[in-house]
């Protein structure tokens, strides 16, 4: 498949790519370099936001998502 760049810097994505890869408007691609190459891979995002929280939870920004994404597992304060 050919794609073209436009005057901006900007690919578009076929539409049964996005499909297949079930990209929906704002979705995030990795892109990693290599051998005279690109590639493109979907980013895992968080889950869709909850209308209403359960009592005792509590909303993080998407920069404090982002952050603990960062983070990893391992960071932080042992609650056990």
């Amino acid at each position: 498949m050919i794609l073209t760049l436009s005057s901006k810097g900007q690919l578009v994505l076929p539409a049964p790519v996005r499909r297949q890869l079930g990209l929906k408007p704002r979705a995030r691609l990795r892109l990693t370099m290599g051998d005279g190459s690109v590639n493109l891979a979907p980013v895992a995002t968080r889950p869709e936001p909850v209308p209403h929280l359960p009592p005792g939870a509590v909303r993080l920004s998407q920069r404090d998502y982002d952050l603990d994404q960062l983070a990893g597992p391992d960071f932080g304060p042992d609650f056990t």
